[in-house]
């Protein structure tokens, strides 16, 4: 596992590209290449459209009643993620994070995109999120050996 300032670095490098794909596909078509980025939106569509994120989104607003990393960490659990991270490179695997995290902080109190953006990429938000990965990973070796 990466050291705790290289995963913030990388999280908030993440976040600012993920903010700029999404700029450049609101404004003008994919290009080809994006393939796996296209298919990180169709997963994500889809799981929308099948209302697949209402108990991912339940947990989370429990847990994060609680704190921020508990919240985090019900997320990092989610087999879906597992799935797209497995399945992904990791730059798309990150647009995928904004994009339900987005959703969460809309389903949750109406947030829009900047908003949200300013939440992900907040000093707050990136040590709790390296915190959260830390724990669930140390849960995980106990699980898994």
């Amino acid at each position: 596992m990466a050291t705790p300032t290289k995963q913030q670095k990388r999280a908030k490098r993440a976040a600012s590209k993920a903010k700029q794909n999404r700029m450049v596909r609101s404004g003008q078509t994919v290009k080809a290449s994006a393939g796996d980025s296209a298919s990180i939106e169709q997963v994500f569509n889809k799981a929308m459209e099948s209302d697949s994120y209402k108990e991912l989104f339940d947990k989370m607003k429990a847990a994060q009643e609680t704190s921020l990393v508990a919240m985090i960490s019900v997320f990092l659990v989610d087999p879906l993620l597992t799935l797209v991270l497995k399945g992904h490179k990791e730059e798309h695997a990150t647009d995928y994070i904004v994009l339900v995290f987005t959703a969460y902080r809309t389903w949750l109190d109406g947030a829009d995109e900047d908003t949200t953006m300013a939440w992900l990429e907040s000093d707050a938000f990136q040590e709790a999120y390296i915190t959260a990965s830390e724990v669930v990973a140390k849960q995980q070796q106990k699980l898994y050996g």
